[in-house]
């Protein structure tokens, strides 16, 4: 079982994806904040971070220095959803150390596979 991290301000969203890795016997970390997620990656060292572009605290590039700055959560691999894709904004995701930047919502075969991929022994 591996622990996801799910950061997103809307509290739907993160119940929706909650819910759809725990159906793949996962555990999910929740946060509605970048702050909130600093700590829960401190803590839990999870295998997987999905952060939103926009949280009410930062954005999803801040955060991914914030994570890469750190030795303890510098190797969790993070992927940014965004609402509103621009190619700019992906590059410099991407040019910050996140694997993906990816369309919201992310549609459940997407998230799976991304599981299956980072999460098999």
């Amino acid at each position: 079982m591996a622990r996801i991290l799910f950061v997103d301000d809307d509290p739907f969203t993160l119940e929706t994806l909650s819910r759809a890795v725990q159906l793949v016997g996962h555990q999910a970390l929740l946060a509605g904040s970048g702050q909130e997620a600093i700590k829960l990656a401190e803590e839990n060292s999870p295998s997987l971070i999905f952060s939103d572009m926009q949280l009410p605290d930062t954005d999803g590039i801040h955060l991914i220095t914030q994570l890469r700055a750190n030795e303890g959560t510098a190797h969790i691999p993070v992927f940014i959803l965004s609402a509103s894709p621009a190619l700019d904004a992906a590059s410099r995701a991407q040019a910050a150390g996140a694997v993906a930047y990816l369309d919201k919502p992310i549609r459940l075969q997407t998230l799976l596979e991304i599981l299956q991929q980072y999460t098999s022994s």
